[in-house]
């Protein structure tokens, strides 16, 4: 059995669409009874390259369907209740904004300018881009930009886009590092305007550019400070408050991962905080419309020694009642997965050269005076493969004082679902960043003389 782990979720017109961490498949609820209506999947669709770009695939609400783009090299696509309903080439354009008449996709940003001293300049000028607009029917039509896309976003009113413009300025970054930096002007393209080869034709210059938004079924993350007003922009907002979503402040409910959402006014101040147990939000999305209103969101339960754990969809009710709306692993969705492709040839080669490169976190650090472990602290370190493939891991076991009687354990897969090669690359750094920000269970967690974290 492969059960639903949904990780972002997005509420359109056909459903609640609970969307699986690492699959293209989705369990579509009911909005008003929230019950299962049907598993969507379209694994016609060429998967993420590995290792996974960040941020991840954008999906954009349209109605009752949604559009992604997994990568600039894959199909631009419309997915609805039935699958894959359109899909189009983009020539590397990516997923931008999608309104009334159609979709916008963008070039990427452009890379950061960096110059040495402070009378230096631009190392490249205002080149010119493209946008794609595509119809509600799938046909594309491409418009030409006198000038770099910065940023992309639909509004109420039409598509805004900002293009770099002059002047330009360095930006001191340190360590005699300047940063190019140019002015940007918002434009405005009404919906419905007939787009012809220069976007300047029926672009209209804004004197402010729209307030960024999260709207592609992330808008969550655990590491934000639920009680800051920094978070504004990864929070959900439900009659009239803002919610956060974070671990609890006092040390003990931060080892153990304990959730909370908080709500704020518009001031700023506390209105509600909510218990949500132990686990890590994923998303969040607001169900249904006037009293009905409420917030779904996904919880993450992270079970010590669990390599993939479950996902629980709560609901959150505008009084602040939770109550489960999808328990984890209650979805099979094991015949709508893609297929398990070949073993990859140089798997052998690459396992063992992971053993070779990742066994020494006792002398990771090299400096003048000798070596130095990866977390001071930490003793009789040893790294050993388990499993086969696809479900070959890199397992790295310590001591350390601050767990006294047991050892810590951390397992990471070195393929991904479909058997692909997942370089673990991050995986040490990731480790001592953990273990630093107080990420490892108590000794009750022990399991077998073992704490997983």
């Amino acid at each position: 059995m492969r059960p639903l782990r949904p990780t972002r979720l997005l509420s359109l017109d056909s459903g609640l669409w609970a969307l699986d961490a690492t699959q293209p498949v989705a369990a579509v609820l009911d909005l008003r009874t929230g019950k299962i209506d049907r598993i969507v999947s379209w694994t016609d669709v060429p998967p993420e390259p590995v290792p996974t770009p960040w941020p991840p695939p954008r999906l954009l609400p349209d109605g009752g369907a949604f559009w992604t783009h997994p990568h600039g090299d894959a199909p631009l696509v419309r997915v609805g209740p039935d699958g894959a309903e359109l899909a189009v080439w983009t020539h590397g354009l990516r997923l931008a904004a999608v309104g009334p008449d159609g979709v916008w996709c963008a070039p990427p940003p452009p890379p950061q300018d960096i110059v040495r001293t402070t009378d230096g300049h631009p190392s490249w000028g205002l080149q010119p881009s493209q946008l794609l607009h595509v119809s509600p029917g799938g046909q594309p039509r491409r418009t030409n930009v006198d000038a770099p896309v910065r940023a992309a976003q639909a509004e109420e009113s039409g598509f805004f886009v900002a293009l770099d413009t002059e002047p330009w300025r360095l930006e001191p970054l340190g360590a005699d590092l300047y940063e190019v930096v140019w002015d940007t002007t918002w434009f405005r393209v009404p919906w419905g305007a007939e787009i012809g080869d220069e976007l300047r034709d029926v672009a209209e210059p804004v004197d402010q550019g729209p307030e960024v938004r999260s709207e592609d079924g992330r808008g969550t993350h655990s590491w934000l400070d639920p009680w800051s007003s920094g978070a504004d922009r990864h929070a959900v907002r439900l009659e009239g408050a803002r919610w956060g979503f974070g671990w609890r402040a006092d040390a003990m409910a931060a080892a153990a991962g304990h959730l909370v959402a908080i709500t704020h006014n518009s001031e700023g101040k506390i209105l509600r905080t909510v218990d949500l147990g132990r686990g890590t939000t994923t998303s969040a999305a607001l169900v249904g419309t006037g009293p009905a209103e409420r917030l779904v969101v996904a919880v993450r339960r992270d079970e010590p020694g669990l390599l993939r754990p479950g996902v629980d969809l709560l609901t959150v009710q505008r009084n602040g009642d939770v109550s489960p709306l999808l328990r984890a692993g209650s979805v099979d969705i094991s015949d709508h997965v893609r297929p398990l492709m070949p073993r990859p040839l140089e798997a052998g080669s690459y396992v063992r050269q992971v053993l070779a490169t990742n066994g020494r976190l006792g002398e990771y650090w090299r400096t003048d005076e000798g070596f130095y472990p990866l977390i001071e602290g930490m003793t009789a370190v040893r790294a050993r493969l388990v499993g086969d493939w696809p479900d070959t891991l890199l397992e790295w076991t310590f001591e350390h004082p601050d767990r006294p009687g047991v050892r810590l354990r951390r397992r990471i897969p070195l393929f991904d679902e479909v058997g692909r090669i997942t370089p673990p690359d991050t995986a040490a750094v990731t480790l001592m960043e953990d273990f630093q920000t107080g990420q490892v269970p108590d000794l009750d967690s022990a399991l077998g003389g073992f704490i997983d974290f």
